[in-house]
């Protein structure tokens, strides 16, 4: 038996969680090649061409 007030697990696992904002923030993306800004979806820098620290590092 549960103790008021608390959950199963699984009615805890599909709960929504709260979203953190510091992920969600949006921060500028500066290539450290050339220091050009690119935006979170772009593969190669827009300035030198070379790839993104997220694609090139994962």
């Amino acid at each position: 038996m549960l103790r008021p007030g608390f959950q199963p697990w699984w009615l805890r696992w599909l709960a929504p969680q709260p979203a953190n904002p510091l992920a969600r923030q949006q921060r500028t993306r500066i290539c450290p090649e050339c220091r050009a800004q690119y935006e979170p979806r772009d593969r190669y820098c827009p300035g030198c061409h070379m790839a993104t620290p997220e694609w090139r590092y994962g």
